[in-house]
């Protein structure tokens, strides 16, 4: 029987004994920051949007294309060799480089600004995806982290039980207690593996879940502990700023850029043309087609060059400029109203969880003073439970008492420390 319960003790607790990976926070965070897809597809929406960016020379570059036409005119047309009409059908064949640029063009300029800003915005999209990842990443490392603690006292108040039923068994075997006795304490030695199982069910399955939230495929939930470099630390929370909040006022600032590009279409735009062509032609029906020039002759005697300047003024758009500034009015006031509504937000997340750390610290020295009057209590009713008077049951609730004091003192800092990271994260964006 002995050997028994003691195999079952090292059986329970040695997967603590055998070596394990460590992962701090910090830890899980660089994991996450490899392997999560999440981040992976944010970080290359930035480099779409930065590679969609253009530079100024790009947008103040010629446009120059290569034109050809090939064409037949029947009966009365212009001849292009002689510019007069004549009663003919012509062949002709037309060759042209064309080449235009913008010499000003208010929109250019605001194009590029608004660039900039689809950059911007990219980059603190991406930062807003690495937030919510992180914060969904703190909770569930703390789940875990909160689990474990679980597990370590429940085992380590196993090693107790163990004992007394080793001893209630031999007092049982020489005849010093009944046999209800030992069915007593073998049910509750029974209770306690249950919930044991129960608790290493729970912290596989939050193991799991973290390991498919960090992506990570070459491990097992029993291959790591999760292990925690401070249970609480005061540090500074002033807001520097929070990728959700700055998104709404970059995306407020792009509105602000497209209705100066609504306006920039109003303006004059003055653009340069250049032209250098040829051309080819012969009369179909014509007796004198042996005396028409050569393909090569005409090309090179029709060559001719066309320089100009465009100035466009708009003057009349149908109300479309109108309609969109409009809308662009009402998309601007519905920005200001989410900005506001996501600095509110955080604000009263913000308060809502330092007021749960004030709480939770006055709470703690409560708590430390209840674990030494749950030890004193268990304490003395181990020594009636062994002197016979006490019953299992009564010594049952003393344990579990001790048990669950000592872990509320746990939660209660794994808690603080959770809420302060929490807060730092909302605050800077870091953790």
């Amino acid at each position: 029987m002995n050997k028994l319960i003691f195999l079952l003790i090292f059986t329970l607790i040695s997967s603590t004994v055998f070596a394990q990976q460590s992962w701090t926070l910090k830890n899980c965070v660089e994991k996450g920051e490899v392997n999560s897809y999440p981040l992976k597809v944010a970080a290359l929406e930035t480099k779409v949007a930065e590679k969609r960016k253009q530079s100024v020379t790009s947008l103040y570059l010629p446009d120059v294309t290569l034109n050809g036409i090939h064409s037949y005119n029947f009966g009365s047309t212009i001849d292009p060799s002689t510019n007069s009409r004549v009663a003919s059908n012509i062949l002709s064949d037309q060759f042209s480089i064309d080449a235009s640029m913008d010499l000003f063009n208010l929109q250019n300029l605001y194009i590029l600004q608004r660039q900039k800003l689809d950059t911007e915005l990219a980059q603190m999209s991406e930062e807003e995806v690495a937030y919510n990842y992180q914060t969904e990443l703190l909770i569930r490392f703390y789940e875990v982290l909160t689990t474990q603690e679980w597990l370590i006292i429940q085992r380590q108040q196993m090693i107790n039980s163990s004992n007394n039923l080793s001893r209630i068994f031999k007092e049982v075997d020489a005849g010093a207690k009944p046999q209800s006795d030992l069915y007593d304490i073998d049910y509750l030695f029974k209770r306690d593996e249950i919930n044991i199982k129960e608790t290493e069910n729970l912290l596989y399955n939050q193991k799991l879940k973290l390991l498919h939230w960090l992506n990570e495929t070459e491990l097992t939930p029993s291959d790591f502990n999760l292990v925690l470099t401070e249970e609480f630390e005061e540090g500074e929370t002033d807001y520097l700023y929070n990728p959700t909040v700055e998104k709404f006022k970059i995306n407020q600032r792009i509105l602000q850029k497209e209705r100066q590009l609504l306006k920039a279409e109003k303006a004059p735009r003055l653009q340069a043309n250049y032209s250098f062509g040829s051309f080819y032609s012969k009369l179909m029906n014509s007796d004198n087609l042996i005396s028409a020039p050569s393909f090569s002759d005409q090309l090179h005697d029709n060559k001719s060059h066309y320089v100009g300047f465009r100035l466009s003024i708009p003057v009349f758009q149908g109300g479309s400029v109108i309609r969109k500034l409009r809308k662009n009015q009402m998309e601007q006031q519905l920005s200001e109203l989410k900005i506001e509504e996501s600095k509110s937000q955080l604000n009263n997340q913000n308060k809502e969880i330092e007021t749960e750390i004030k709480q939770l610290g006055l709470m703690a020295d409560k708590l430390i003073s209840s674990i030494d009057l749950a030890q004193k209590s268990f304490a003395t009713t181990q020594v009636k439970y062994e002197n016979g008077k006490a019953d299992v049951f009564s010594f049952n609730q003393a344990k579990n008492e001790l048990l669950n004091s000592q872990f509320a003192l746990i939660k209660n800092n794994l808690t603080r420390s959770l809420l302060q990271k929490r807060l730092k994260l909302n605050n800077t964006n870091a953790l």
